[in-house]
């Protein structure tokens, strides 16, 4: 077991009184003086906010997991970052206050993926918020054990109406807001490193969404003003690019239904996923040696992390939207995304030449659309004859074998070849 760089002394019960004292001077005593029910009410808020940081967290998201499906997720990661020495920046910011990651967000699986970073970095596991619809019957007392604050949805959403009119009010809401601000400014000035995905969920139609989380972002900001240079809040972009496997088709399907569908139970979902996960392993047919298509040959499903550079928040230039453009900017275009946005592009045209010419036919229109992407977003083997044709086989087979298009490449599901032929700004 790696040892971590630094521990977070945390009590439960005693930070519990201590963020709900704060709470009570800046917001109960004032609306809600002396009412049994709201404080009630709030306390119960808190205890759903409140992490417990408890050994649990090791038996759902850390590399001792009894899953096959999270075994074989970690295998699959391939991290990296925009310096040669990511590891130590990030660890020296950890080390000098606490992290505040900003991840893309993509599926179920991306908070298992940002706790082999923090164990991989030796950092401590970050808590994360989280939507209390990912909570359901048994797992939802659980949620808070695995580091989980979790939002609700009832409040703070208001597609999701709160059935107590007590809690359906404006300044009910308000209340709610300074509680979520107390909690995140005591873990912060603790040194806590926290996750949270700025899009605000994850994406249905593949487009990397934007960044939705000023109220926080502010609070974040208040939070360094107060700790001055004590201590040094650092922004964490990580750009997270992978096929979404197994919940896309669930994702793709709600989205063009025009319905937003909770994931089920937590464990459920890890659970079912492991044979979905298994039964999804196309056996790709490549010649070239490049590092990208390496990656599908022996990982099938390559999962890709990069890393950018610690921000601090001392910099007083940094605004959430710059931060989340570097996420933007790192996400890797895979082999799947630009065959799907090829074939999109012009679908009938591009089945003739897989009729006639097979793949190698289609080198030349790749060639075309290669060149008006950005080059940061590709990998060499693009601008490699032979590497381009691997690509190109790659995303063929990975559609084929999911059953959306045919072997020559004539469409049969094109919800899914739009949502990652999406993933392409």
């Amino acid at each position: 077991m790696n040892r971590r760089i630094k521990k977070i002394n945390y009590n439960y019960r005693h930070d519990f009184n201590l963020v709900f004292s704060a709470f009570r001077g800046r917001f109960l005593d004032k609306y809600y003086h002396e009412s049994e029910k709201a404080e009630w009410l709030f306390k119960r808020d808190l205890r759903r906010l409140s992490a417990n940081f408890s050994i649990l967290f090791f038996f759902q998201y850390s590399l001792f997991s009894k899953y096959w499906f999270h075994k074989k997720i970690y295998q699959s990661i391939i991290l990296s970052g925009e310096d040669d020495n990511f590891e130590k920046l990030v660890q020296k910011a950890s080390l000098d206050g606490a992290l505040l990651y900003l991840p893309n967000h993509q599926a179920h699986i991306d908070s298992l993926i940002i706790s082999w970073i923090a164990n991989f970095l030796r950092v401590p596991q970050p808590l994360f918020y989280a939507w209390n619809t990912l909570a359901r019957r048994r797992s939802a007392y659980l949620m808070p054990l695995v580091n989980a604050c979790l939002l609700d949805r009832q409040v703070m959403d208001e597609r999701f109406k709160c059935a107590d009119p007590f809690r359906n009010t404006r300044q009910y809401r308000y209340g709610y807001t300074i509680l979520i601000e107390e909690y995140l400014r005591h873990m912060l000035t603790r040194g806590v490193d926290t996750l949270i995905y700025p899009e605000g969920g994850r994406s249905y139609n593949g487009i990397i969404g934007e960044a939705r989380i000023r109220r926080i972002f502010k609070d974040t900001l208040k939070v360094q003003e107060g700790l001055g240079n004590q201590k040094i809040i650092s922004i964490i972009p990580i750009s997270i690019t992978y096929t979404l496997v197994p919940e896309a088709d669930k994702l793709i399907a709600s989205f063009h239904s025009g319905q937003v569908i909770p994931p089920s139970s937590l464990f459920h979902d890890l659970t079912d996923a492991d044979n979905l996960y298994r039964s999804f392993r196309p056996t790709y047919q490549t010649r070239t040696n490049y590092s990208l298509v390496k990656d599908f040959v022996q990982k099938r499903i390559p999962i890709y992390c990069v890393l950018g550079n610690p921000i601090s928040l001392l910099n007083k230039e940094v605004t959430l939207d710059n931060s989340f453009n570097i996420v933007k900017r790192n996400l890797k275009i895979l082999p799947h995304h630009f065959f799907a946005r090829l074939l999109l592009n012009d679908p009938s045209g591009m089945v003739k030449k897989v009729r006639t010419g097979g793949i190698n036919a289609l080198l030349e229109p790749a060639k075309i659309f290669r060149n008006s992407l950005q080059k940061f977003n590709l990998d060499e083997a693009y601008y490699d004859d032979g590497g381009l044709v691997d690509i190109l086989s790659i995303g063929l087979e990975f559609f084929r074998y999911g059953g959306h298009i045919t072997g020559e490449a004539v469409i049969r599901d094109g919800g899914v070849l739009e949502y990652y032929a999406n993933k392409i700004n």
